[in-house]
């Protein structure tokens, strides 16, 4: 069952930028079949989850890869509070309309990690095709300005 979603409303989000540690640097993209974009993986946060818990489970589910190793842990208190790993960046994104669901926005926890170059698997139901690119591939791809922005800076570094 499809949620409904209020025009305008806002939802919490995790995409991890994944980088491999070789040289040189790639980015772990994918083309998504609804925005027609490649994008990294990522995804919504579930209602039991917190947004490390949602980029972590987005990117096995999209990918295959598992980057729990590479994500720094949360640190918790004698009480039970988590001090959880700040993103790399937060961003607030449109989202236009499409089909039954009205223009509404995501609030995006962009995690970057950094592991080796390892074999991934697509997920065909969201993706049509997934692979790891250079920035100068980057650089001809259609992605989203904000994306194109993020790999111009964690590739170069």
């Amino acid at each position: 069952m499809q949620r409904i979603i209020a025009p305008g409303e806002k939802h919490y989000t995790a995409t991890v930028v994944v980088i491999s540690d070789g040289v040189p640097a790639k980015a772990l993209l994918q083309h998504h079949r609804k925005h027609d974009r490649w994008m990294p993986p990522g995804g919504h946060q579930e209602s039991n989850e917190n947004p490390v818990e949602a980029a972590i489970r987005e990117t096995v589910e999209e990918s295959g890869v598992d980057i729990s190793g590479a994500v720094r842990e949360p640190r918790t208190t004698g009480e039970g509070v988590s001090f959880l790993p700040m993103p790399n960046y937060f961003l607030e994104e449109p989202i236009p309309a499409h089909g039954d669901q009205p223009a509404h926005f995501h609030l995006d926890h962009v995690y970057v990690v950094r592991i080796p170059e390892q074999e991934i698997k697509l997920a065909e139901a969201e993706s049509h095709d997934i692979g790891w690119f250079t920035l100068d591939e980057t650089e001809k791809m259609n992605l989203f300005d904000d994306m194109h922005e993020i790999l111009r800076k964690e590739l170069a570094s």
